[in-house]
């Protein structure tokens, strides 16, 4: 049986859990459908499958960010069989993040590069790869969904930290924390289900976009049944211009122009009423086509879940 092996550096995510998909990585839980993997090292992946009785080749994902890269990154990748994608988010962390992962990839060869979350960018990181770079959002994420909520709270909500790494984000929400023109309300949240629970309560939410980064909070509102206010332009779409012309999307490029916004919507309820459509959503096997430029992926697709997680479970 081959799988696609998704290595990353979070928890197990349900959420993400598709036919096929194995979650791989330091913080699995051991108890957990997916494999805890303790040092990023491909010898040590390939190790950890085989003690569960299972074939150590396949189709690698290997989501990562700059940060990561810099910090703890997947090692030895030539010692994979089989192909092997690169999925890079975050591309606003750090000094020279592109730089980042152009010498990430140098070192440690993946045969396509997916750019999650930061869509303008994608041309940039093309100029520096020789190999298929792709934007394809969301990509395999998946994110809590609420049902279309008729009883939310007149209020434009932020959710997220404000700390020493987001000064941009800092600096609006105190403004209009101060300026106490339209009922505004920041906080964060422990996980995204609480989050989830805010947006879906509240008629607005704030989306601040870090240096070009149109990152997960962007899909996690839509699949809550909310409405955001991005603060930018629709150029941070990159090549997705369909997105632009969702209702669920307000653009401001100013404080002012928030504030205005936002009186001119509580005013006329009416224009906050509407369905709200999902997040776009890709099937696995249709995005891993995409990426590698190719019809077909071998036997892979006929990988039950049930079937992995009964074996590693057992």
């Amino acid at each position: 049986m081959t799988l696609v092996v998704l290595f990353h550096y979070g928890e197990f995510q349900p959420l993400w859990q598709q036919r096929g998909l194995l979650q791989c990585g330091p913080h699995i839980a051991a108890n957990s459908p997916g494999i805890q993997v303790i040092a990023s090292r491909v010898p040590d992946l390939q190790q950890s499958l085989l003690s569960k009785g299972l074939t150590p080749s396949g189709v690698l994902v290997n989501y990562i960010d700059p940060f990561l890269i810099r910090a703890s990154p997947l090692t030895e990748l030539d010692s994979w069989v089989g192909p092997k994608l690169l999925v890079c988010g975050d591309l606003h962390h750090g000094p020279n993040p592109i730089g980042t992962l152009v010498t990430y990839q140098a070192k440690e060869f993946h045969d396509a590069v997916l750019v999650s979350f930061n869509p303008v960018l994608l041309q940039e990181v093309r100029s520096h790869l020789a190999v298929p770079v792709h934007s394809i959002p969301p990509g395999f994420f998946r994110y809590p969904t609420r049902p279309l909520n008729p009883y939310f709270q007149n209020r434009l909500i932020h959710v997220g930290s404000l700390g020493i790494h987001h000064p941009r984000r800092r600096q609006i929400v105190t403004k209009l924390l101060e300026r106490k023109q339209i009922p505004f309300t920041h906080t964060v949240t422990r996980n995204n289900e609480e989050a989830a629970d805010l947006y879906n309560g509240s008629a607005l939410v704030l989306n601040i976009p870090l240096n070009n980064d149109l990152n997960h909070r962007f899909f996690e509102i839509m699949a809550a049944g909310s409405r955001q206010i991005i603060f930018g332009n629709k150029q941070l779409l990159g090549p997705h211009y369909e997105l632009a012309n969702r209702k669920d999307i307000f653009w401001v490029q100013t404080i002012e122009q928030l504030e205005d916004l936002v009186i001119k919507l509580f005013r006329n309820p009416h224009l906050l009423k509407f369905e709200i459509l999902p997040p776009p959503s890709y099937d696995l096997i249709d995005l891993l086509k995409s990426c590698f430029g190719i019809r077909e992926i071998p036997s892979w697709s006929k990988a039950d879940t049930s079937t992995i997680y009964r074996e590693l479970q057992g």
